[in-house]
């Protein structure tokens, strides 16, 4: 049982953590402007998550895989769009 509550807890605060980026992704894919976003931020982050699922996958942690490749995917859009409008 003490599992499933661990288990829980990691489902809860990688939704909370990976989901933190969804707002900015959404107002840059609206709004286009990327001026005050920070390549440099995006591309840590990005690369922490993607260490973090690397992780989850040699651990088979479910909670830590699920919520660093959502997370990836929000950084690398934002980073994307931010490298995008470089140009």
């Amino acid at each position: 049982m003490q599992s499933d509550a661990v288990e829980l807890l990691g489902l809860v605060a990688g939704f909370i953590g990976s989901f933190a980026f969804a707002p900015q992704a959404v107002k840059i894919v609206r709004g286009g402007d990327t001026q005050s976003v920070s390549a440099l931020t995006y591309a840590m982050v990005l690369a922490g998550a993607l260490l973090w699922l690397s992780y989850g996958l040699m651990r088979a942690a479910p909670s830590i895989v699920l919520w660093n490749a959502v997370a990836s995917v929000l950084a690398g859009l934002v980073l994307l769009l931010k490298l995008r409008k470089q140009r």
